[in-house]
């Protein structure tokens, strides 16, 4: 791969002096390595070396996607997916410093945050093409709203401590209509997330599938799908289900829509690319993060 001169640093403001991103700092501008810090805050992104808050929507106008050849974040998959909106926007790859418990997504271990970064810095790394998924949510006033997400979205109940109703439709035709606390339609690198909390299988990253798995249905015939990642879903929320329906992408604190009535997925045209050093292993990951590896 071809060596970087510059890169965006992405981390949470809590983060921000953090004894090992200041050691990285020090180190990119000992090797001439140009860097912006982007800092995430309750509701913005925030430019450190301004303290100019940026929405989503003008990355672009502020940061130059050209000047800069990677996206290195500090924090858990939470914060890798936060920035996967900023990788996306401005087509970037995307490399993970694992600042949280498991880290599926963010996979260099912030002891060995120097010499790995050094490596990719230098070319040597390799990308992993990261199937994403479209949504389009229509709410019960006809507002339309669409985004893109690296995991999940996931249609649950909020408020009351009571099941939502919805019809499931492959291809327009209706699959099941389920009582649960909800539905998560993963892709397969969100397959590892709240998805195998509630019984999907794993799914190799580079598999074209999606995967549909209710949370914790009332009838035990509900069980989790897997469909080509050319078919269409959809699903109705059943009329007496809306008030207490929610819809979140990738988990976001930000944009979350309420009394969702359809909700559309396909597969996105947009790939992520995800930066690894170059002994990075999927099952390898697998086996350590789940500790696979010995006795239980």
């Amino acid at each position: 791969m071809k060596k970087i001169k510059k890169v965006l640093l992405f981390t949470h403001e809590k983060y921000q002096n953090n004894a090992d991103i200041q050691k990285l700092i020090q180190f990119l501008k000992k090797k001439k390595i140009g860097h912006e810090l982007l800092l995430q805050t309750v509701r913005e992104i925030k430019l450190n070396s301004t303290g100019e808050d940026i929405k989503l929507s003008s990355m672009r106008k502020k940061i130059s996607p050209s000047s800069y050849g990677l996206i290195i974040v500090f924090g858990g998959d939470g914060l890798f997916l936060s920035a996967s909106k900023v990788a996306n926007i401005l087509n970037l790859p995307i490399l993970g410093i694992n600042f949280g418990k498991i880290g599926f997504l963010v996979d260099v271990d912030k002891k060995d945050i120097l010499k790995k970064v050094y490596e990719i810095i230098n070319g040597d790394y390799i990308t992993d093409k990261r199937m994403q998924i479209d949504s389009k949510v229509i709410d019960v006033n006809d507002n339309k709203t669409s985004s893109i997400s690296l995991n999940d979205v996931v249609i649950y109940n909020y408020g009351l401590l009571k099941m939502i109703q919805a019809s499931i439709f492959i291809n327009d035709v209706l699959v099941n209509v389920q009582r649960s606390d909800g539905v998560i339609v993963a892709t397969p690198t969100g397959s590892t997330a709240y998805s195998m909390s509630n019984g999907c299988p794993i799914v190799s990253p580079d598999s074209n599938v999606i995967c549909i798995t209710p949370i914790s249905p009332h009838t035990y015939s509900h069980r989790p799908i897997i469909i080509n990642s050319s078919d269409k879903l959809r699903i109705v929320v059943d009329k007496k289900s809306i008030k207490n329906t929610l819809v979140t992408f990738d988990g976001s604190n930000n944009l979350n829509i309420s009394h969702p009535k359809t909700i559309e997925i396909k597969k996105s045209k947009k790939y992520l690319m995800i930066a690894h050093p170059l002994e990075y292993n999927y099952f390898e990951i697998l086996n350590q993060k789940l500790k696979w590896g010995g006795r239980s």
